[in-house]
């Protein structure tokens, strides 16, 4: 049986290292139908590219996999739900986007570096104080969970459940799918962020939420809108930092010669987070519905069908990318997927690439000689999924 034939990204083999399919795909079956996903798997960074950037033939709204509505805060009332920005096209999109945008201007995002430096700091020091530590729960974790939860006005006593919310909503992603609490924790979820936003109207604080229940320009949004937009920032602002970090950290002491290129060279930490991005993209796959009959890759594709488009397949595509499977942190990464492209750009790469560089900074300022640690598995253990790459553990050792 040939790698096409066998690929499924529900299949743990096969997703524990992808990338050898992913070449076969590009190859032979750059345009793939799926029967289990009812969709059509687009692997090359060319066809990728050229749907991103054409919201009026390839739209985000509407989607279903394995022909059923995809509607993540629907599942967990039990009703159909407000559209999510990441599920709509122009010119609601257009509205959504900049009531949202104002959340994460430029200048919010910069004004939080002594802050994510700070906590930063704080992190390595606790975690490096022993000889053996888990990274993910010691800095990859916990950084963007604080940050994004302060930046919303969660208060810090919910922190952890503001990350176990999380972890059942990429759930829905995964091979084994949402578990019975996926419905418990999501309207747990729904309702406190519900209260929080209703605090919020009455008395406006110095957080997103309140920027959002305020809407702006004439714009307001209703309850429900209010907490699908607290949904997204949610997951944009510290599920795709937590996994950049866990694969760029894999990445480099995997890589000993990168690693000690990076210790002799900190500045270099921006850079090496890009590389990180293109070589072990945090996030899979997102999907498109074609609006009418297309072509990708000289293969005709029907109106109203859905497109899973592979991300971390177009990172490693070698017609973009010379010799992809080699991890170069000097290497120009521009044209990198992870985030996505056009108008659905991801809104928090501004904040994962302030954290992500930063943390491994810090890191390698504190504790500049690492390694695996004898728990840590030879193969790192990623859940089969077509929504996120993310390691649990990753165990090191300082010298």
């Amino acid at each position: 049986m040939s790698l096409v034939d066998r690929f499924s990204f529900f299949d743990p083999e096969v997703m524990q290292d992808p990338y050898p399919y992913y070449a076969e795909l590009r190859e032979r079956a750059p345009l793939l139908w799926n029967a289990p996903l009812q969709a059509y798997i687009v692997t090359r960074h060319e066809d990728v590219a050229h749907v991103l950037k054409n919201p009026a033939l390839f739209s985000s709204a509407s989607l279903r996999l394995a022909g059923q509505p995809i509607d993540v805060v629907g599942t967990i009332l039990g009703r159909p739900s407000v559209p999510a920005l990441v599920n709509t096209d122009p010119p609601l999109h257009t509205r959504m986007r900049s009531i949202v945008s104002r959340t994460f201007t430029p200048k919010r995002i910069s004004a939080l570096e002594p802050r994510v430096r700070e906590l930063s700091q704080k992190l390595v020091a606790e975690m490096t104080a022993q000889e053996e530590f888990d990274f993910m729960e010691g800095l990859a974790t916990p950084l963007p969970v604080i940050i994004i939860a302060e930046m919303l006005g969660i208060e810090p006593a919910r922190r952890r459940d503001f990350k176990r919310w999380s972890d059942t909503l990429i759930s829905l992603a995964s091979a084994a799918g949402p578990g019975p609490e996926f419905r418990r924790d999501g309207q747990e979820m729904h309702a406190y962020m519900t209260r929080i936003a209703e605090e919020r109207r009455l008395a406006p604080q110095e957080d997103l939420i309140s920027l959002l229940v305020q809407g702006g320009e004439g714009q307001t949004l209703s309850a429900e809108e209010v907490n699908a937009f607290a949904l997204l920032l949610m997951l944009a602002g510290n599920e795709t930092t937590t996994n950049l970090l866990g694969n760029a950290m894999h990445a480099l002491l995997s890589h000993p010669e990168q690693f000690d290129w990076l210790r002799k060279n900190p500045s270099g930490c921006g850079a090496a987070i890009e590389e990180a991005l293109r070589y072990e993209s945090p996030v899979v796959s997102v999907m498109r519905r074609t609006l009418r009959e297309v072509e990708l890759s000289g293969g005709k594709v029907p109106a109203d069908s859905m497109l899973m488009l592979v991300l971390s397949s177009a990172n490693r595509d070698p017609r973009k990318f010379p010799d992809p499977d080699r991890f170069d942190i000097q290497r120009d990464a521009q044209g990198v997927m992870s985030f996505g492209h056009g108008i659905h750009f991801c809104l928090g790469a501004p904040l994962a690439r302030l954290e992500a560089p930063t943390a491994l900074g810090e890191l390698i300022a504190r504790a500049p000689r690492l390694r695996f640690a004898p728990r840590q598995p030879l193969r790192p253990e990623y859940p089969p999924s077509f929504g996120v790459r993310a390691l649990k553990t990753l165990w090191l050792r300082r010298e």
